[in-house]
């Protein structure tokens, strides 16, 4: 009985030795290939509906989290008072140098917006008169960035991307990695058609020379009821409080959905769909193709989505984090394992083991956190 308790003591020590180990060795590796911030270039409609505020916010606090460099930000309406209420935005989360570039062209029937005017009176120095075009900002800051690193997340109209293709089609396809589009697979009535704009939104489809994935849920994903508790200061708030006319409600949420994948990629949150066609109003339909033309489908809840969103839409600028409530998955063997590390190591050196998690979680979000959220 002695003999097997003396074995078994030695065989437990050994595998404790063994198994924290493999973890300090698998939390080097992974710290070494931590993931750079995805580049990202924002296209917005911001105007008519407010979701824009929220993707917009979404994206500062994942800059501020380092999972992002937001490059710049890019206007496809005409309102006077859009790149002042952007740059006013920005400015807010501690990025007014951002470049801001806008539609300079006529535009059918521009959209008013409830929210817009009351934006730009917060802190900003930038106007529609003294922007730049938003060709000339894509031209320019692609130029800068190494190839294929370049995420382009439009939530609006195809205007300024068509003109982009149009201008510079080798630019795009040496510099951008994906196009994320937010709008519907099969007859989108708003952003895909809107100012009569079918045509080039036609044209950016056709053309596009890589990836192209098109988001199109969010409507019953509702969020932005929570910045009532944000300061007064705070110009999303503000887009809120004054789309819902002086209250404070959740609004569907397209933009920011399709900013969550621009950013993780499918993670958890997602499956690529590469079945079937999509189809404009116009008659033009295009096949989806596995890493070509895509589409997403969702795999959490809407009140899961709507807790990741609204915690980032509610962050404070300047990088000062809030836990981040995350979906909860299936627990696969590798993540068993990797809590089973977790626990090792916090318990043989807690201060370390901490800090290692920390920056692992903080710069591999896509797949690492599920084991910091399993443990």
């Amino acid at each position: 009985m002695t003999i097997n308790i003396s074995c078994g003591k030695r065989l437990g020590f050994l595998s404790f030795i063994c198994i924290a180990t493999v973890a300090i060795f698998v939390l080097t590796a992974l710290e070494a290939d931590a993931v750079q911030p995805k580049k990202v270039i924002y296209e917005t409609d911001m105007c008519l509906d407010v979701d824009d505020v929220g993707g917009l916010a979404m994206l500062h606090a994942l800059a501020d989290r380092g999972e992002v460099e937001l490059l710049a930000v890019t206007f496809n309406e005409v309102h006077k008072s859009g790149a002042a209420a952007i740059d006013a935005i920005n400015t807010w989360y501690k990025r007014g140098n951002i470049p801001v570039g806008v539609y300079k062209k006529p535009l059918g029937r521009p959209d008013s917006s409830r929210y817009l005017d009351s934006v730009a009176k917060f802190p900003h120095d930038l106007t529609q008169k003294t922007a730049p075009t938003a060709l000339e900002v894509y031209k320019r800051v692609l130029a800068r960035q190494p190839d294929h690193s370049v995420t382009i997340i439009s939530v609006g109209f195809l205007n300024n991307l068509h003109d982009l293709l149009k201008d510079s089609p080798k630019l795009v396809a040496r510099k951008v990695a994906e196009l994320v589009v937010m709008g519907g697979l099969v007859n989108d009535n708003f952003n895909l058609v809107r100012h009569s704009l079918v045509n080039q939104s036609e044209y950016v489809i056709r053309n596009w020379p890589g990836k192209l994935t098109i988001s199109q849920f969010g409507h019953k994903t509702h969020t932005g009821a929570a910045l009532k508790g944000t300061p007064k200061t705070n110009p999303v708030r503000d887009a809120y409080f004054r789309w819902f006319k002086q209250s404070f409600k959740g609004r569907s949420s397209w933009d920011q959905v399709a900013v969550l994948y621009g950013v993780r990629g499918l993670n958890l949150y997602f499956k690529e769909n590469t079945r079937g066609k999509g189809r404009l109003s116009n008659g033009f339909e295009w096949p989806l193709k596995t890493g070509f033309r895509s589409c997403l489908d969702v795999k959490i809840s809407n009140r899961e989505m709507e807790k990741i969103i609204e915690e980032l839409m509610i962050a404070p600028p300047g990088g000062q984090r809030r836990p981040e409530p995350r979906a909860k998955p299936h627990l696969r063997a590798g993540s068993n394992f990797l809590s089973v590390i977790d626990r090792i190591l916090k318990r043989k050196n807690k201060t370390h083991s901490n800090q290692a998690l920390q920056r692992i979680r903080l710069r591999r979000p896509a797949e690492l956190r599920r084991y910091a959220s399993a443990g």
